[in-house]
């Protein structure tokens, strides 16, 4: 080290409190004199070492590259202890100035004191008296032992330093290493460590950042503490609001670390948000010697999060525009509601009339007709039956779309249906010419279902297949159906299916059979035309049951349409010998009672009124007639009726008041009511009628042996007939 030092020109980068004490030495100490010091650095125009020197007359700067241009320097002494400045001066000093690093400096720290040491000894010994070969032998032999100690010092120091620059090199390849945006700051705000992806990230290289303490230039506009700062100068809270406001917290994963997100407009061409977050650097004694900084893009997060809140918010408001769309179109369904109920009362009315007048006439009630009558009669009837049929496919269209159908569930008997269908059709099949095969298996359980939306079913698929089948035969099968079983599970389906002759359909058809308003070209149904209602409808009603429906055909052999529905798990149906029995003694009661049964008929409609009155007239039944339900209560005052038949859609007192009236009349609550009307009734209307009304018909499907088999059956309920 001596040899080092002795007639060396140096500097010294790091003006700190070392430095100031080595200046004293060798400024003060004449044996020291060939020791000469040109030149100290500092970034702390302050520091302690830097004033005393600039007080000698020492050159003095702030940037130590500036000690380079010091003529005849041959030695820096790197004191500041970090790294980063250390590896700086390393690359970027000329070649003929050797170095000494922070480890190093120590040994020349202990250099100086034992030189001083040494010369006071020196100055001791001359005072004393003695031969001054002794004195010199003395003073070899304690050079020697002081060189023998500072040597093992030495080799400790050059040890612990070896260690040391075996940590900062792992530290430094850690830092490096590392995929996430970092960089490291020491005590005094030097930067020491400015990784690749950092550089990435900014902009900016390390050999820009590195040994200064402008870690705030890529962030900034100007410059300001950031976040690793923060941690190094241990703000106090208030004072880190002064430059983060609220957006900063405290870590929940890293003890005394501070993290924030922030958009930088300075980074990039567009600006990015980060995510940064600083923690303390400590040493053995934890003591804060730096900190480290990590950052993470979050740009993209933020933009797509940006993006789900917008799609949110414009979900939102579509959400409302739906509701309030929504809301009208509710609006809108009542009034179509209401619409299709009130014109429903208004068409079937009259429509019933003209079936029912024309069945009278072409049943000869008033009179013989001739052939041509009969003809032109039966067209009226015809088309009649037609038009109501459309208009009770179009409230059926309507109810099934708004879920508003009433099923009435109950154990329905298949079989008999299909007989009283082909039965109602008979006429048709017969004028056809047609051969009506039924095959019934013996052990066909019952139905679950609605026996009237059933009947409306099995007829529509009739209808189709005797209207699309010139000749030939039509096959009704009825057995249980293997849907929905394992092994030998009973039976959960009872399965229906019409087999025909007819034209059949074109497999590109197939798709259409059941969609609305889908009805085939004429060009392959023979001219037949049709609205295209009557699948769909059927479809809607066998599926509201829990069944399933279905068609199968091949194009010029035939069709065959299936539906399924649901079974009680009952198998036993009642004796038809019996119930035939039954309905016998049943007319032969009613015949001999009828002329003393006394029947209120009350309509707005006249026709209606008088088409009433007639057939229970030819039946013996004794009718009296009244246009609106006040004139029907002041009827019922002077003459009390066995059964009231009533309209509900009536001026003046309307039939729900004049219900109201009668059942809770002590002298006429007791008189039992049928109900017939052309509107659709809601659930809660119905639930008004419920138990306090016999029976309610539906003009639409009105004949004169239906209302005739509902006052024989109202009568004998209350022992009447």
């Amino acid at each position: 080290m001596r040899d080092i030092l002795h007639n060396s020109n140096i500097a010294v980068v790091g003006g700190g409190r070392v430095c100031k004490a080595i200046l004293k030495i060798v400024l003060g100490k004449s044996f020291l004199q060939k020791m000469n010091i040109l030149g100290v650095a500092d970034v702390n125009e302050q520091a302690e070492g830097l004033v005393y020197a600039r007080g000698k007359g020492i050159f003095t700067t702030l940037d130590y590259k500036d000690l380079y241009n010091i003529e005849g320097l041959d030695l820096i002494i790197e004191l500041t202890g970090d790294d980063g400045v250390l590896n700086q001066i390393k690359s970027t000093k000329p070649a003929n100035i050797r170095l000494i690093d922070h480890f190093e400096a120590m040994s020349v720290w202990d250099f100086l004191q034992i030189e001083e040491e040494r010369e006071r000894i020196k100055r001791k010994l001359r005072g004393y008296r003695r031969e001054p070969e002794e004195i010199e032998k003395q003073f070899d032999l304690f050079s020697q032992q002081l060189a023998k100690i500072v040597e093992e010092r030495t080799r400790h120091l050059q040890t612990v330093e070896r260690e040391i620059v075996m940590r900062e090199r792992a530290l430094s390849q850690i830092i490096e290493g590392n995929t996430i945006p970092t960089f490291v700051i020491n005590k005094d705000h030097i930067v020491t460590h400015w990784n690749r992806a950092i550089e990435k990230l900014t902009g900016y290289k390390a050999e820009e950042i590195v040994g200064t303490n402008k870690q705030w230039l890529p962030f900034r506009p100007e410059k300001r503490p950031i976040m690793a700062d923060v941690i190094v100068d241990e703000m106090e809270e208030e004072e880190i609001e002064k430059y983060y406001g609220h957006s900063w917290r405290k870590s929940s994963l890293i003890e005394g670390a501070y993290e924030a997100e922030e958009f930088f407009p300075h980074i990039d061409e567009k600006g990015k948000w980060l995510f940064f977050t600083a923690a303390p650097i400590k040493d053995a004694d934890g003591k804060r010697v730096g900190s480290i900084e990590t950052l993470w893009d979050t740009t993209e997060r933020r933009e797509a999060k940006e993006a789900l809140q917008t799609a949110h918010d414009e979900l939102e408001q579509k959400t409302a525009e739906l509701e309030r769309a929504n809301i009208e179109l509710k609006k809108f369904d009542e009034i179509k509601s209401t619409f299709l109920a009130n014109m429903s009362h208004e068409l079937r009315t009259p429509l019933n009339s003209v079936i029912g007048y024309t069945d009278l006439l072409l049943d000869r009630v008033d009179g013989d007709i001739n052939e041509e009558q009969e003809k032109s009669l039966t067209k009226v009837h015809k088309n009649a039956k037609n038009l109501l049929k459309l208009i009770n496919d179009v409230l059926d269209m309507s109810r099934i779309e708004s879920g508003r159908v009433e099923l009435d569930l109950r154990a329905v008997d298949l079989e008999e249906i299909i007989q009283e269908t082909v039965s109602a059709l008979e006429p048709l099949i017969n004028n056809k010419g047609l051969i009506i095969d039924m095959d019934f298996d013996e052990s066909l359980p019952l139905g679950y279902a609605d026996p009237d939306r059933v009947r409306q079913v099995v007829t529509d698929l009739l209808d189709n297949a005797i209207k699309f089948t010139s000749e030939g035969r039509i096959t009704i099968s009825a057995r249980p159906s293997e849907a929905g079983t394992k092994g030998n599970e009973p039976a959960k389906f009872v399965e229906v299916c019409i087999s025909d002759t007819g034209m059949g359909i074109r497999d590109e058809d197939l798709d259409k059979l059941f969609g609305k308003f889908r009805a085939l070209d004429a060009s392959a149904t023979s001219g037949y035309k049709g609205v295209g209602l009557g699948l769909n409808i059927c479809k809607g009603l066998v599926e509201m049951q829990n069944g399933s429906i279905w068609a199968e055909s091949k194009y010029g052999e035939g069709s065959r349409f299936c539906f399924t529905l649901p079974v009680t798990g009952e198998a036993v149906k009642p004796e038809v010998s019996s119930l035939q029995q039954d309905y016998e003694a049943e007319d032969a009661r009613v015949a001999e009672k009828a002329v003393e049964t006394k029947v209120l008929v009350v309509d707005d409609e006249p026709d209606h009124v008088e088409f009433i009155s007639k057939i229970l007239g030819e039946e013996g039944y004794q009718t009296t007639k009244a246009y609106d339900g006040k004139e029907a209560i002041e009827s019922i005052k002077h003459s009390k009726p066995n059964l009231i038949i009533l309209d509900l859609m009536m001026p003046n007192v309307s039939g729900f008041d004049a219900i109201e009236y009668l059942k809770t009349g002590d002298d006429t609550k007791e008189i039992p009511i049928i109900v017939v009307t052309g509107k659709e009734l809601t659930r809660e209307e119905m639930e008004v009628l419920d138990g306090r009304v016999e029976k309610v018909l539906k003009k639409g499907l009105l004949g004169g042996e239906v209302i005739l088999e509902a006052v024989r059956n109202t009568l004998d309920k209350f022992g009447l007939c």
